[in-house]
């Protein structure tokens, strides 16, 4: 959340990219468990019962930081998905690609369709939120939520590619990394596919 709202302070039309197993869109009234890290992409968006949350004031309540539109954010490699933030994403018209739309279309067609949806006219600053856990876990082990069923470690690195030729990358994170999960191959595996990731988004080719 910090970082996002950093981002839309200084570009206020910035979108939001983000690559995720989890749509972490639950609210206070839709979440399932009452775990907050389950929760930031409705803080962000300002969705209704997040202002009960005293804790996140700062974000919910701010005259200066804008909040982040329905139609700025876009989701890609979605697959564990809870039944209240199935309901949030389509009343909203929130644009989301789980792992079928990659699967039936490719990641190159998914990128495009995600960047047609959010920035049609590829002149806005893109904020990329990248989860590890978006991965598949054969991939990204060591991470804390991980979900069967993910993007290849070729797909992930294609989503930061073809982010990084648009020229419009303002901002990256790169989240959910726990080398304290697993053993030391697992973790030593899964820091350094973040570590290409992160050169990926940045620039870096294989050419």
């Amino acid at each position: 959340m910090g970082t996002i709202s950093g981002t839309l302070s200084k570009h206020p039309n910035a979108v939001v990219v983000w690559v995720d197993a989890h749509a972490d869109v639950n609210t206070v009234s839709t979440t399932p468990t009452g775990n907050i890290h389950g929760m930031p992409a409705a803080f962000l968006l300002g969705l209704p019962s997040t202002e009960t949350v005293p804790e996140f004031a700062w974000l919910t309540q701010s005259k200066t930081i804008p909040k982040l539109h329905t139609n700025s954010i876009v989701f890609i490699g979605l697959r564990d998905v809870d039944p209240g933030e199935k309901k949030i994403l389509k009343e909203n018209g929130i644009t989301a690609f789980g792992m079928h739309e990659v699967d039936k279309y490719g990641i190159g067609e998914v990128v495009e369709r995600a960047l047609d949806a959010v920035n049609p006219h590829r002149d806005r600053p893109i904020h990329l939120t990248f989860d590890v856990d978006a991965l598949d876990p054969s991939v990204a082990p060591s991470t804390g939520t991980p979900v069967r069923g993910g993007l290849t470690f070729r797909e992930g690195h294609y989503i930061c590619e073809a982010i990084a030729e648009t020229g419009l990358l303002a901002a990256l994170d790169l989240v959910e990394v726990n080398p304290s999960l697993n053993d030391e191959f697992d973790a030593q595996q899964t820091v350094s596919v973040g570590c290409s990731l992160v050169r990926s988004a940045l620039g870096e080719t294989l050419l």
